[in-house]
């Protein structure tokens, strides 16, 4: 720090003058801070020649601030107080996770997701980038396994044995149709019911488009599908604009139901669940990027599943 004569007023200076005058001894100071008295008294001298008088008295007891000392005190504390958090700082910057960050989203989930997501990632690192790319589960499941991605959710309708993956919630697979159909009018419906109701469906291989097809098989029931398309979206514009019908769970379909846009059934006999999980690549370590971006996504959807579980309970109460 540069005075007016070229005099350069450095910390240790003020770390010295401080830690006397809190001390009140010159030894004592010297003990505190590891160096011997004769330095800590150069290092007071040094700055009572940049300020051009003296800061101490001494006295037979040790030493007393002097006017000039007592005004000086606590913009000197103040500064070495600053100078604490410039380094504090630095070192959480240089802890702070950045990166680019790549996340497959399921296609029921991306729009609640995805805007969340990068909202709490920007406000809390703001040096992270995401990735989002939008997949079903198989595809998501060949993402991870290659490593193109970083983290994924996925679901399935079975019980999963493998290793690793984490079940983030489960909810209930619903029959969705057109607002004011007559398939909604019970409020639910037995399997065999549904099958017969005009269907538009995952094409094959789906997880979901395999459980139906067997529930039928075993029930010895034809599902009628008059529609297959891997898009969700054209899916629920055939519900909406074409009569026919799907099962999504509904979180998929929340922001249709509530424009009055379609409307939401259970199906029994049996009810079918849905776990989305949540992955990471096996390829390579998780940066410190990935696992908050992890954390984070993972409280989102913990969310989601409370939500849809308490919208369920509040319908089925109806």
């Amino acid at each position: 720090m540069q005075i007016g004569d070229g005099t350069d007023l450095d910390l240790q200076s003020l770390r010295s003058f401080v830690r006397a005058s809190e001390q009140g001894s010159l030894t004592s100071a010297a003990t505190t801070l590891g160096i011997a008295q004769s330095a800590l008294s150069r290092h007071i001298g040094q700055l009572e020649a940049v300020l051009g008088k003296r800061l101490f008295h001494r006295t037979g007891r040790g030493v007393e601030l002097t006017e000039l000392g007592q005004k000086v005190l606590p913009r000197a504390q103040a500064l070495l107080a600053d100078a604490g958090e410039i380094v504090k700082d630095a070192h959480s910057l240089l802890r702070r996770p950045a990166g680019a960050v790549s996340v497959g989203l399921l296609p029921s989930l991306a729009r609640p997701l995805a805007s969340r997501l990068y909202a709490r990632v920007h406000d809390e690192f703001p040096d992270i980038r995401l990735r989002i790319f939008e997949a079903y589960s198989g595809e998501t499941e060949v993402l991870l396994a290659e490593g193109r991605i970083d983290i994924g959710l996925f679901n399935h309708y079975r019980p999963l044995r493998r290793s690793g993956y984490h079940a983030v919630f489960s909810t209930e697979m619903c029959l969705i149709a057109k607002a004011g159909s007559p398939a909604l009018q019970q409020g639910s419906l037995r399997f065999p019911a549904f099958a017969k109701l005009p269907l538009a469906m995952p094409t094959r291989p789906n997880n979901l488009r395999a459980l139906l097809d067997d529930i039928a098989s075993r029930q010895e029931v034809q599902l009628q599908v008059l529609m297959e398309t891997d898009s969700q979206n054209v899916m629920k514009d055939a519900v909406i604009h074409g009569g026919l019908h799907c099962v999504l769970p509904r979180h998929a379909v929340l922001d249709e139901s509530l424009q009055g846009l379609v409307g939401i059934a259970a199906i029994t006999h049996p009810v079918i669940r849905q776990s989305t999980f949540i992955g990471t690549t096996r390829r390579r370590p998780m940066t410190d990027a990935g696992k908050e971006v992890l954390r984070m996504l993972t409280r989102l959807l913990q969310d989601i599943g409370a939500t849809a579980s308490f919208r369920a309970r509040r319908t089925s109460s109806r």
